[in-house]
């Protein structure tokens, strides 16, 4: 007889989870962004397929299909993952601050079973394994059906 898991519990699982692979996956987006920004040419090479114009602090280098498909995704899951997190994890002792020019919040965590934690380090061990595995098969069957989306 499997018992029965309260709501808390599944929020601070995938809470945790959600916000440490957003966190790591934007990481492995910095890094394969700075390994191909040194790898890349400096001039479009039409017959490699290095076309698309990727422009990292004025300087201009030229991505493939695949390495400016794959950075596009990277950069429009991970951050929105990474809130969507925060987001969701139960809180108590929410206290907010609003002003005329910010806003602000502090709150504890609900956390008594150490949930948080278990699917923080379940986030960070997907993370990697989901964009260095699984996140190239993906990336290449949308390349293969035309699907090409822009980073710049």
């Amino acid at each position: 007889m499997l018992r029965k898991i309260a709501r808390n519990d599944l929020l601070n699982v995938a809470g945790g989870f959600l916000a440490m692979y957003g966190g790591v996956a934007f990481f492995c987006f910095l890094f394969l962004v700075q390994r191909w920004i040194h790898a890349a040419p400096k001039v479009p090479e039409p017959s490699h397929g290095y076309i698309y114009a990727h422009n990292e602090h004025g300087g201009i280098t030229y991505f493939s299909a695949f390495q400016t498909t794959s950075c596009a995704l990277l950069f429009a899951t991970s951050v929105p993952l990474f809130f969507l997190g925060i987001l969701i994890s139960p809180k108590r002792n929410v206290r907010y601050r609003r002003s005329t020019l910010s806003a602000g919040a502090n709150w504890d965590g609900d956390d008594p079973k150490g949930l948080y934690r278990v699917g923080s380090l379940l986030g960070a061990v997907a993370a990697p394994t989901l964009v260095f595995l699984v996140g190239p098969v993906f990336v290449r069957a949308l390349v293969s059906s035309g699907v090409v989306l822009p980073f710049r």
